[in-house]
């Protein structure tokens, strides 16, 4: 499946690759994705497994401080891509827009802002120097 959407690379090991994405609707939009091929949460070894709870841990924290985050929405339907992977979505304090019909919206809406135009992909970026 081509990207419609252009994705920047935040952090990457050998077994995850978190990716910005450019979204119209949520600042902050990544992906989480496995390296090798895997269609299911049980198909995650340990390693996998603990690398992915250590690094929604980083996001988590990383976001709240470099956008002003309050909860981060994490979704993984894998039909379309049919690969394991995960769309982490920041919800800003105070957003009017919130749940399943924020996150819709994310997920199915066309980007508009560019990649190069977003600080926050630099700021996120360091949180991961140590990790």
């Amino acid at each position: 499946k081509q990207f419609t959407h252009k994705r920047e690379v935040i952090y990457s090991n050998d077994r995850w690759m978190l990716v910005a994405v450019e979204s119209r609707t949520a600042l902050g939009y990544l992906h989480l994705e496995t390296k090798r091929h895997i269609e299911h949460w049980h198909d995650l070894n340990e390693a996998e497994q603990h690398d992915f709870f250590h690094i929604i841990k980083v996001v988590e924290i990383a976001l709240k401080e470099v956008i002003g985050s309050e909860r981060l929405y994490m979704t993984s339907m894998n039909e379309l891509v049919r690969h394991l992977h995960f769309h982490l979505i920041p919800r800003l304090k105070g957003s009017a827009k919130r749940g399943l019909p924020f996150i819709s919206e994310v997920i199915g809406g066309a980007p508009s802002v560019s990649l190069k135009e977003m600080d926050w992909v630099k700021g996120l970026k360091t949180h991961f120097v140590q990790v």
